[in-house]
């Protein structure tokens, strides 16, 4: 029981240090794409399991399969850039993480969970485009492993030398 404990405090002391690496680092807008898209990925995969949508999330993959891969090469881009030697592990620790979030959330939402994933499935299946798709995955604002700051947003306190910008 002791070596599991320090085994989940030296995991958690690891996944903190990756979050504030991660924190400091911006993603293009490709990459944050990526991080939405998976987000979403992951959320219709805890759905899946728990609402017992196997076939609508095979049909999701299926369809969307190299929408999906792309976006894990921006995913892997990303952790190769903030990470470096530690970019895989990194990169599954994130996936792993964000499985466990998405999956809270299903747990905080109890039985309303399904009556939202449905719903989910159907929109997306509906989309025509990749467009489309990556809009979906933005709008949808689903929990993350942690926060990703755009690199294409700029705050108050840093004007664009051009002007402001809207969003």
């Amino acid at each position: 029981m002791r070596s599991l404990l320090l085994n989940a405090a030296a995991f958690v002391a690891v996944g903190l240090a990756s979050s504030q690496a991660a924190a400091q680092a911006c993603a293009n807008a490709r990459e944050k794409a990526a991080f939405d898209l998976r987000a979403l990925q992951t959320h219709l995969m805890v759905g899946a399991l728990s609402c017992g949508m196997h076939d609508r999330y095979n049909a999701f993959v299926t369809r969307f399969q190299s929408d999906l891969a792309g976006a894990h090469r921006h995913l892997t881009g990303y952790f190769n850039r903030v990470h470096g030697r530690s970019a895989q592990r990194d990169l599954n620790q994130y996936i792993t993480a964000l499985a466990n979030a998405q999956s809270q959330e299903g747990i905080r939402l109890g039985s309303d969970f399904c009556g939202k994933v449905g719903p989910m499935f159907d929109r997306v299946m509906s989309v025509g485009a990749n467009a489309d798709l990556l809009a979906i995955s933005a709008e949808a604002n689903l929990p993350q492993a942690y926060a990703v700051r755009s690199c294409d947003l700029r705050t108050a306190e840093t004007p664009s030398r051009t002007g402001t910008q809207r969003r």
